[in-house]
């Protein structure tokens, strides 16, 4: 699977509103996690957001481990945040193994959370899964599953709680869903690679996805120029017209890696 990483920049108005996106960037790659990451650190610095300064980085994940350790090595001081439409796939997750599906109920049951949820009260939310928890029979039909569902969004939940300050964040005008990254999964990715019949290696589509990262941050012709002049450059050191196309894929990147 891709890791998508998108990024901009806000500018904040005489009103104190948040306006943007501004520069808006998307990389991604087939490569570890861990190489998405430092690309964005990489692009963080460049935009004059360098690590140790004072100036306000925000990053919104679907509440990946892994992302969240390389965050925390590579962004030690940005804001974290878990994506909120994220966080209610779990809770409708929880509510279903609470009341029937389709049921006056579990919407008044999602709704209540819900609210909670906007207004920093997770603890509240752990403690009604909790009191769910104690009601289940120990045996009988669906009941392990049942449970094991409502262990799994309280551990979720529990483990995330710092990073689910929705109410402190909209007050701020800050981001609290990871739409556009949803956007890019579409524009990026399901466009090119989705297609019935078509079956891709890492190594091969990794190159195609570049190319839709370029062709999306609209620098297909200064990709084109760079192309060009370094093909010219090649030509006149070896004598030779280089070959463009490979037989053997490249290896994914390793930019972070090492």
């Amino acid at each position: 699977m891709a890791t998508i990483v998108v990024m901009y920049t806000l500018k904040r108005s005489e009103d104190g509103t948040l306006e943007g996106p501004i520069n808006k960037s998307v990389y991604a790659s087939y490569a570890p996690k861990r190489h998405a990451v430092a690309i964005a650190r990489r692009y963080a610095d460049k935009r004059g957001f360098v690590k140790g300064d004072n100036k306000l980085v925000q990053m919104v994940t679907d509440g990946d481990n892994d992302l969240a350790c390389y965050i925390e090595e590579f962004f030690p001081s940005a804001i974290h945040t878990i994506d909120v439409f994220h966080v209610m796939e779990y809770l409708w997750e929880a509510g279903g193994s609470i009341h029937k599906e389709g049921s006056d109920e579990l919407t008044e049951w999602i709704e209540t959370q819900k609210e909670a949820l906007y207004d920093e009260r997770i603890s509240e939310i752990i403690a009604e899964i909790d009191w769910h928890l104690s009601l289940l029979p120990k045996t009988g039909p669906g009941v392990k599953g049942r449970r094991e569902r409502l262990e799994k969004v309280r551990k979720y939940l529990d483990k995330r709680i710092e990073k689910m300050n929705y109410k402190c964040l909209l007050e701020q005008d800050l981001e609290i869903s990871s739409g556009m990254v949803e956007g890019a999964v579409k524009n990026v990715i399901a466009k090119r690679f989705d297609d019935g019949g078509k079956r891709w290696i890492k190594e091969r589509a990794e190159a195609l996805l570049q190319l839709r990262c370029i062709e999306i941050n609209d620098d297909w012709d200064a990709f084109i120029s760079f192309v060009h002049d370094r093909t010219k450059k090649q030509a006149q050191q070896s004598l030779k017209i280089p070959m463009l196309r490979t037989k053997e894929p490249a290896d994914l990147p390793t930019y972070g890696l090492v």
